[in-house]
């Protein structure tokens, strides 16, 4: 249990921008722990997220749930979302790999990335503010961050430093220990919550493979990717898709 909960804190101060725990840093022995928790963590902010929505339900309830999002996207530091925007510029390039490589590393943003980034804020915002059950978006954040431990398990990483650590020491069993978890925590909320989640994972699978085959691997950019892709997908299912899978 104690690793669980170190796992927690570690996966809390990785994940989201809300100082809660002390520990800060990755910790040798509890790192895969801390990916056990990814879904955990969604799970908690998208309970917030839920319960701001409940208690700021006044007029104009759209611009309320404008800055909802906002708190949201601060809330994790918009950690994925900057993942996302240094990664689609190597993405939509068509070049060697050693060249997509040396543009995953610099850090100004190309034209790529700030439309197609933008559009995809865009997206999910709008896509947020439609939502009319808020209950399934905590069922979005959970499966988003629980899902990309799985393509962080099977597909080799590209860069060095901690996260090759935590990709190290994440094993199969920690899947199976993180599933029951998701599972346990999202069924009370939502009762297709086990295909929902088996989507998800299809979902981070498929991408995992396809930016695995371009660039050789993943690093900590494209699960940034993974997570928010995920996260606008499940939003997109859940709006366009709601009444039936209720």
């Amino acid at each position: 249990m104690k690793k669980f909960f170190i796992g927690f804190a570690i996966a809390w101060n990785m994940l989201t921008n809300i100082p809660l725990f002390r520990i800060y840093t990755f910790k040798e022995g509890y790192n895969a722990y801390a990916c056990v928790n990814y879904g955990v963590v969604g799970f908690v902010l998208g309970l917030i997220v839920y319960l701001l929505c409940k208690i700021a339900c006044i007029e104009p309830y759209i611009l309320v749930k404008v800055l909802i999002f906002s708190f949201y996207t601060f809330s994790y530091g918009a950690l994925h979302l900057d993942g996302l925007f240094d990664s689609l510029d190597a993405i939509f390039l068509k070049a060697p790999k050693e060249k997509l490589l040396s543009i995953l590393k610099d850090p100004h943003l190309g034209s790529f990335s700030v439309i197609f980034g933008t559009l995809f804020i865009i997206t999910k915002l709008t896509a947020f503010v439609y939502l009319k059950n808020m209950s399934l978006f905590i069922v979005a954040v959970s499966a988003s961050r629980f899902s990309v431990i799985f393509p962080m398990r099977f597909f080799p990483y590209i860069s060095s430093g901690m996260a090759q650590k935590t990709k190290n020491e994440l094993k199969s069993y920690h899947l199976i220990i993180s599933s029951f978890i998701v599972i346990a925590i999202l069924s009370p909320i939502y009762r297709f919550s086990i295909i929902i989640l088996i989507f998800s994972v299809c979902c981070s699978l498929f991408f995992g493979n396809l930016l695995t085959k371009k660039f050789g691997g993943l690093n900590g950019d494209f699960y940034g990717l993974l997570i928010e892709t995920n996260e606008l997908l499940l939003i997109l299912v859940f709006v366009f898709l709601g009444k039936y899978l209720s």
